[in-house]
């Protein structure tokens, strides 16, 4: 993204402010204050709850609903977030940045005529609304007008995705309808790769955005008095500095209303995201069909579970072995299904979707996958004791939980790379581990050759 182009989608931002709202009192400001503290420091549902509360002293503040729709976006909860955004555009329906915000959780929400509409409105008021342009690059991806996609991205600067979507439409993975489907048309792609092709919306969202949902929080200095007014940045929009001053003691805050809180800590996954991590790094579980998963840690179900004891399978195989271990089997969970389960002592859960690229695993180090995804087990001599190894491959879902964040060394054709095969999480690519002699370190006496990414923590 073009620096000039996210500097000059700020600045164009008109202030949002209604005739009827209230003056700016001092517990109204506080409370923004408060919140504004707590989102720097990333603990957003508090932060969500402070907002609330100033609010409460300024219900008409747009600003600040701007800002609390931001958080909603952050937190998953897109319906909230859209129903504000949208109650602020029926007051400032030729505001660009409020018509992105709508379009982009309403992609994210799997609406994407919709998303559509909002995006082109959003060009309409600002041609050059490089970020607008990405966006709607992503959603004609979706519809599968990968011409138009790739003039989308042209217009934004995503001179990369505009080449992505060159080579798709050259190897007919994906066809651009040749009409203007119907508002209420599904999309001409085939299901295969319409999944795929969310998969790769999702990261390309992530290099639009670097961080989707990163919100800055500026106070105006105002004129005359201590009067101030707020904005939350554009989705993904680069951080604005805040001036330094002193920090306001917190002697007692009044407790949030239970609906707000309720509502915000009731997730509801997307239909094709069985597994999630949580805000609090929780494991949430919610399929249709079935999942794979550890039992340890079940704090809440919904409805009955039953499962079922999987085994191993060796190359087609499935001898008497139970897949996960007999001490903490994976047994398979049969739908409709939701729960929530807390990591082990010291573990942290790390959620990822595969697709094409297989994933090899340490078995030990798996806590969840979805039906969706293939299976098959393997053996490799670590330090001369035997692991099982998962390798996954199809599209799904799959859960590790690791004592920490696992760090990636990329292997080279010409370079091998040599592990501590006590710290080997796993690997991805097409790699083929070897014994190495007398290495140097010693520790380090498991080598990998090929091309791909090592894993270890």
């Amino acid at each position: 993204m073009r620096d000039g182009a996210r500097s000059t989608d700020v600045q164009r931002r008109r202030p949002l402010r209604r005739e009827d709202e209230l003056p700016a009192n001092e517990d109204f400001l506080f409370h923004l204050s408060r919140g504004s503290e707590l989102l720097m420091q990333n603990r957003v549902v508090e932060a969500k709850e402070e907002l609330e509360t100033a609010l409460s002293h300024r219900p008409r503040d747009a600003q600040s609903q701007d800002l609390l729709a931001g958080v909603y976006f952050r937190l998953g909860v897109y319906p909230t977030a859209i129903r504000l955004w949208r109650s602020l555009l029926e007051d400032f329906p030729d505001d660009a940045i409020l018509h992105v915000n709508v379009g982009l959780a309403l992609f994210k929400t799997g609406q994407p005529h919709e998303a559509k509409a909002h995006l082109e409105r959003a060009l309409e008021l600002d041609p050059d609304h490089a970020r607008g342009w990405g966006y709607l690059g992503l959603v004609l991806w979706r519809l599968g007008k990968l011409d138009s996609a790739r003039e989308a991205f042209l217009q934004g600067g995503q001179l990369s995705m505009a080449r992505r979507m060159e080579g798709l439409s050259s190897a007919g993975e994906v066809r651009a309808p040749v009409a203007e489907p119907a508002e209420d048309a599904e999309s001409p792609v085939p299901a295969r790769d319409v999944s795929a092709m969310r998969d790769a919306a999702t990261e390309a969202e992530h290099r639009l955005a670097e961080a989707p949902v990163s919100l800055s929080i500026e106070r105006e200095r105002p004129a005359v008095g201590r009067g101030g007014s707020w904005q939350v940045l554009e989705t993904g929009a680069d951080k604005v500095p805040r001036a330094r001053r002193a920090s306001r003691p917190v002697v007692a805050l009044g407790p949030p209303p239970l609906g707000a809180v309720a509502e915000t800590w009731a997730v509801e996954l997307p239909a094709d995201t069985p597994l999630a991590v949580g805000a609090e790094g929780e494991l949430l579980i919610q399929s249709e069909g079935a999942v794979h998963a550890r039992m340890e840690g079940v704090r809440a179900v919904r409805g009955t579970v039953k499962t079922d004891l999987v085994r191993r399978r060796y190359r087609g195989r499935a001898p008497r072995e139970v897949l996960g271990g007999d001490v903490e089997p994976i047994r398979r969970w049969h739908g409709p299904v939701a729960a929530v389960l807390s990591a082990p002592p010291g573990r942290r859960f790390h959620a990822l979707r595969v697709s094409s690229a297989h994933l090899y695993v340490r078995e030990e180090y798996v806590a969840a996958f979805d039906d969706r995804v293939g299976y098959e087990s393997g053996r490799l001599p670590l330090a001369g004791q035997e692991a099982v190894l998962l390798s996954f491959q199809d599209e799904g879902v799959v859960v590790l939980r690791l004592p920490r964040r696992p760090s990636g060394l990329e292997v080279r054709a010409d370079v091998e790379v040599r592990v501590d095969p006590s710290a080997l999480v796993g690997w991805t690519g097409r790699l083929f581990p070897v014994e190495v002699e007398d290495p140097e370190p010693a520790s380090v006496c498991l080598g990998f050759k090929g091309q791909g990414i090592v894993l270890v923590t």
